[in-house]
């Protein structure tokens, strides 16, 4: 039995950087309440990372740390939970896909950000930090894709399908509760089925991030429910190469060799895929599932370092 299954154990701890979890900071953007997180100096290209979905920003921390660990973060590092995400407001209704790029030019716009940022996306946020590379090439100066790029193409001819689960959800007749767990380690038994390759740090480190208390003793999923809805549009694989070809800053695609997203889309999908991109360097950690930057920071934080100093170089 592992000690995730066991409430009354004491919880393991995962190394994560303290003043980075301690500066959540929200602000009212384009009408929105907006939460993020900032440290660092405010000079120099800066760090974007986007979480992907039912993360927020506090997942980044063990990376941060393991970045430190190596070598002092003299940066400006920005990472805002998305809309409907850990601090963030929800937005009433459903969830568009390109609402997310718009939320980024925001935040920058917002927070001052005038010069090219690297941006580090994981999942649903590299997805984001891709096209955005592509519809603003000039507002970028280096891509970091953790275990992305590789969402399934849609299907056509599942449109009818979409469009009536949709309906069904948008209206009414599907349950939109929020997701309520006995307890944190309940909720990281949970994901430890979901990503067995991760330790128990690691389990109990996302299922504290990701959870907030109901005030009745439990807790539930700190996202919208309504990122449960089957959205009636698909991914539309040809319009993402098509920005993807239109990104001019080097690349650093790394994926988990252990991931259940290697089963979305074949291998041959997935080289073709980083074959739009001009400058692209892919490397795949294989004992690394999806949470790759949870599970084995330093792995990550090693080759982070290396395509930074890249970056720095060409500044």
């Amino acid at each position: 039995m592992r000690p995730t299954d066991r409430p009354d154990s004491e919880p393991p701890t995962l190394a994560a950087h303290g003043e980075f979890l301690a500066a959540l900071a929200q602000q009212t953007m384009a009408g929105r309440r907006q939460a993020y997180r900032r440290i660092g100096p405010q000079r120099g290209p800066a760090l974007v990372l986007l979480h992907g979905l039912m993360d927020n920003s506090a997942g980044f921390a063990p990376l941060l740390a393991a970045l430190e660990a190596e070598h002092a973060l003299d940066r400006d590092i920005i990472a805002p939970d998305w809309r409907g995400h850990g601090e963030s407001e929800a937005t009433p209704g459903a969830y568009w896909f390109p609402h997310y790029l718009a939320d980024l030019e925001t935040l920058l716009d917002t927070l001052g950000v005038t010069g090219p940022v690297v941006l580090i996306g994981h999942s649903m946020g590299g997805q984001v930090a891709s096209l955005y590379a592509g519809a603003r090439p000039e507002r970028v100066a280096g891509l970091v894709a953790l275990d992305s790029l590789n969402v399934p193409d849609s299907d056509p001819n599942n449109s009818p399908a979409r469009y009536r689960d949709w309906l069904d959800t948008v209206t009414g007749c599907a349950s939109q509760d929020p997701r309520v767990y006995a307890s944190v380690a309940d909720f990281a038994a949970r994901l430890a089925r979901r990503y067995p390759e991760l330790d128990d740090a690691a389990l109990y480190y996302l299922a504290s991030a990701w959870l907030r208390p109901t005030g009745d003793g439990r807790q539930c999923l700190g996202i919208d429910p309504a990122h449960h809805r089957r959205m009636p549009y698909g991914f539309r694989a040809a319009e993402a190469c098509a920005l993807w070809r239109d990104v001019q800053c080097p690349v650093l695609c790394l994926d988990g060799g252990r991931s259940q997203a290697t089963m979305f889309v074949d291998a041959e999908t997935r080289a073709a895929r980083r074959a739009c991109f001009a400058d692209i360097e892919h490397r795949t950690l294989a004992h690394c599932g999806h949470m790759l930057h949870v599970q084995d920071a330093p792995a990550v934080a090693e080759r982070l370092h290396a395509f930074l100093r890249r970056i720095d170089a060409r500044a």
